[in-house]
Parts: C-alpha cells; structure tokens; sequence
C-alpha cells in the first residue's frame, strides 16, 4: 500500500480507537480537577500556569461532555504528526510519512487520551522547536518570534517548558556559537518574557502557590540517593517509545538527500532530545520521575527516526509496535466495558469504585445535598463528585500537598453551625470528627460490592476547626521564605488576618 494512502488509514484508525477510549472511561481525578479549573477561569492555579484551565473553559462553552473535554488529547498529537511531516517531507517523503505513522501508532499517541497539563505542553513544545529551527537555519525572523510566542504558551502550560529553552541554549553553544544564533536565542527568550511576567504576577498576589507547590511542598523527600528511579524512568521510556523504537537511536545514521540540511536537522534535534531526557534522568536518581514528565520531548526521538530507518526497518517496527499497541488499547476497552469477575470482586477494584462508577457515587449522594453540605478528605474525590453532581464539593480536613487549590475556593468560616457530610470510602474512626460537630452520626451506602461511608456532622464547629485543621496548614504549607516579596496571602488572610 503506498504509504500517502496507509497514513491516512492510520489517522483515521487511530483516532477511532482513542476515541472509543476517551468515550468509555470515567472522568479520572486529575481531569476533574482540571474541569473546575475551566469552570473558574484565571490567569493561574495553584500547582499549575493555567493553559488547561483556559483550553477546558473555551471547551465547556459548547460542551462539558466527558469526551468534549478530552479533545485537546485526542486531537494535539495529530497536529504534531502534521509539523512532523512538514519538517521530514523535505528530505524523504516516504520515510517521512513513515515516521509520522510510526509516531501515531505509539503508546506515546495511543495512551494519550486523558486530558493534563501535558496535554498543551505537547504540543506549544513541538511548535516552538520547528519555529526555532526555521528561524535560526531560514534565518525568517517571524519564525524567532513565533518560537517565542509557542515557548511562553508552553510555559502558560507546565514549568517542564524551561527544558526546551536550556536546550536551545545548549545547541545555539554547541553548533550556532555566533552573533546570529545568540540574537535568535535572544529574541526567542524577550517574545516569551510577557508570557513569564503573567505568571509571575499572579503568584505574587496568590502566595507564590505554584513555587511552593512545585519547589518546597512536594518535594520534601527529595534529595536521597535512589537509583532504581533511574531505571524506573528507563522503563518508562521504553514503554511509550517501545524498545523498536528506542533500537533506532543505537542505529547508523542512514544518508538522506540535501545532506547538509538533513545533518543539521538531526543535530537539533538530537540535542532538543537529550538535553531534557538527559536532566530527567539525573533528577530520577534523587527524585520519582513522572510517567508524564518527559511526555512533551518524546516527539523528536520520533523525527530522529528518519536518520536511522530505511523503508524497510520502518515496515517492521510500525508492525511491531502497532500489535503491541492495539492489543493493549483493545484490553484497556474489554476491561472497561466488561470488567471480568474475578476484578470486580478485588479489593482493588472495590476501592476504586468510587472513581470506576463516579455517576452512581453521585446518583446516590445528590439526595444528601439538600441538608447537608457535602464534602470529602481528598481532592480528587470531590473535584470528580463537583463534576458529577454539578455542585462545588470542598475538601475536609487537612488534605495533601496537592488539596490546597481548594483553599482559595471554600470558606470554612460560612460553614459555621452549618450541617456537613463528608464521604469516604473506608470505615470512619468517628472519635476523629466529634471535636468538630455537635453530634456525629454514620451512614453505610451499598454500591456494589463495596461500601461507602457518610459521616453526618450537625452545628459545625468552625473556631475548633480553624485551629486543630487550619492552623497547621497555614503553618506547613503557607510559610513563605522572607526573601519572597507578596502582595497578599488568600489563606492567611482569610482565617488568620488579625496575627
């Protein structure tokens, strides 16, 4: 089949089958979390800049369906499959398309179905890359400012952004060590500035959240000697590149028509590859890498294909990894629609429930909502129980590092005598909620083969809660180092203004 035609076929089987995914799997905790980003729109969030909250809300203007939402996953990769083949046409049509197939029927294609913070990064990353490549070898100025632009939306995105400007960095030292390469570097960083001073002012007037959040709060295990992350995030990799793929970086370099462009192509991107894969990698011997983290940079291992594969070797990796693929999407879709016996009777799969049928959760808690405010202890749970119920559902008790958004939200000191139900999924040690409440009572909900548990408080007690839960938060996750100025503290200031 000429391979114009079986590109086409791939797109188009691709996106069906991620879309059958996308379709059938419940709103996850994160999504939910990103869906009430959408629904209070701002210029940043507490542990992220805000691109996915902005993409989610314009989304939501037409539909706030599970599947509406997960359009950016869905359609992102196909879009960076076109830059790809914009780029490599030039040099071999057909081991161009080639590349673009095999890049399509990737786990790093086929598993991207949910809807992150990665999600925009993919693809403002890619865009900035080939924008700063044509910029700096076409020597086209629009370009430079372009690769700006995509590098500060990359950086509205994730923090992960700042990899591509040090690898532009580095590959500007290493094969553009002149006037022109530094006066691109430069107009590239002064077009990503206004983009950078946007977040900077909103965590300025919002508590630094998003430095603490990613700089101290999550980070206080990190810093010990653990080198089976490192072969974690090696497994990591093979896994979203698959070891075929992978095989091709330790390949000769195949000779390609125009050899002087095609050579300085595949050192950019060779660069654009390691540099962040490389600083992933150390940072994995003092610190668990993210099976997401180096999402947005996997794009160029797949260009880098071209220099290594012949037609030939193409046809047998896309095959090899396409099984592989499918089989797993296609298990994925079995255990989804059919979940087989011996899983829905697992303690796994009965502490999962909750997240497994989050609509008959909510089905069955919506009656509570009419005298009680309804709450849980974690984040995620009530980002996926405001989803569903369409009600904003606030997080009780200290939480985590990652509730803390939910601090800007709710207002404790409005619960005050006010009856409250918190839902869990295990059994309550009721001793724990009595100091809060006048009276504390439990519910036992059926769902299943599992068990959800209601703790009704009435007259909360909102002076004890402040200081036995909001006291110490304010003190482990609200105390700014004094070299960072603030306008302002939304915590502090609206349970502790008087201190």
């Amino acid at each position: 089949m000429p391979t114009d035609k079986l590109l086409w076929i791939t797109v188009m089987a691709t996106f069906l089958i991620k879309s059958l995914l996308a379709y059938i799997i419940p709103f996850t905790g994160d999504e939910a979390l990103f869906y009430t980003w959408g629904t209070f729109p701002d210029i940043g969030y507490y542990d992220h800049p805000p691109m996915i909250g902005w993409l989610l809300a314009l989304i939501m203007k037409f539909s706030a369906s599970e599947y509406a939402l997960r359009l950016p996953a869905l359609i992102f990769p196909y879009i960076v499959g076109a830059v790809m083949y914009s780029l490599l046409k030039v040099l071999d049509k057909n081991r161009a398309r080639w590349a673009v197939i095999l890049f399509l029927v990737s786990p790093l294609n086929m598993m991207n179905i949910l809807v992150t913070t990665d999600t925009p990064l993919l693809l403002f990353v890619s865009l900035s890359a080939v924008c700063f490549y044509q910029g700096l070898h076409l020597n086209k100025r629009i370009s430079l400012i372009l690769a700006g632009v995509f590098l500060g939306c990359a950086f509205l995105s994730k923090y992960f952004s700042v990899l591509l400007i040090i690898a532009y960095g580095v590959y500007v030292l290493l094969y553009q060590r002149n006037r022109r390469g530094f006066a691109a570097l430069a107009l590239v960083a002064a077009c990503t500035i206004p983009f950078v001073l946007l977040n900077v002012y909103y965590n300025y007037t919002h508590a630094w959240a998003n430095i603490m959040f990613n700089v101290f709060n999550r980070n206080h295990a990190m810093g010990s000697f653990t080198p089976g992350n490192f072969f974690v995030y090696l497994g990591q990799l093979l896994f979203l590149l698959t070891p075929f793929t992978m095989y091709c970086l330790f390949r000769p370099v195949k000779s390609a028509r125009h050899v002087v462009a095609a050579e300085s192509l595949r050192r950019y991107y060779l660069v654009l590859c390691y540099v962040p894969l490389g600083i992933l990698a150390l940072l994995s011997f003092t610190k668990s890498i993210g099976i997401h983290w180096p999402l947005a940079f996997l794009p160029f291992v797949f260009i880098l294909t071209i220099f290594h594969f012949n037609a030939a070797t193409f046809r047998k990796v896309v095959l090899l990894v396409a099984i592989c693929t499918f089989t797993v999407n296609s298990l994925i879709a079995y255990i989804v629609i059919n979940p087989p016996a011996k899983l829905t009777h697992s303690k796994l799969y009965q502490q999962a429930l909750f997240y497994w049928q989050p609509r008959a959760v909510a089905d069955i808690l919506t009656p509570y909502t009419t005298d009680y405010i309804l709450t849980t202890e974690s984040y995620s749970k009530s980002a996926v129980l405001y989803y569903y119920t369409g009600r904003y559902i606030s997080s009780f008790g200290p939480g985590s590092f990652h509730a803390r958004h939910d601090d800007m939200y709710t207002d404790f000191r409005q619960f005050d005598q006010k009856n409250i139900a918190i839902v869990r999924t295990a059994p309550p040690d009721m001793n724990k909620y009595m100091p809060y409440f006048q009276t504390v009572s439990v519910t036992e909900i059926k769902l299943e083969n599992t068990s959800l548990y209601l703790i009704q408080g009435s007259a909360f007690r909102y002076g004890v809660y402040r200081e036995l839960v909001l006291r110490p938060i304010k003190n482990k996750y609200y105390q700014l180092p004094a070299w960072l100025p603030t306008q302002g503290n939304y915590f502090t200031d609206k349970y502790f203004a008087e201190e």
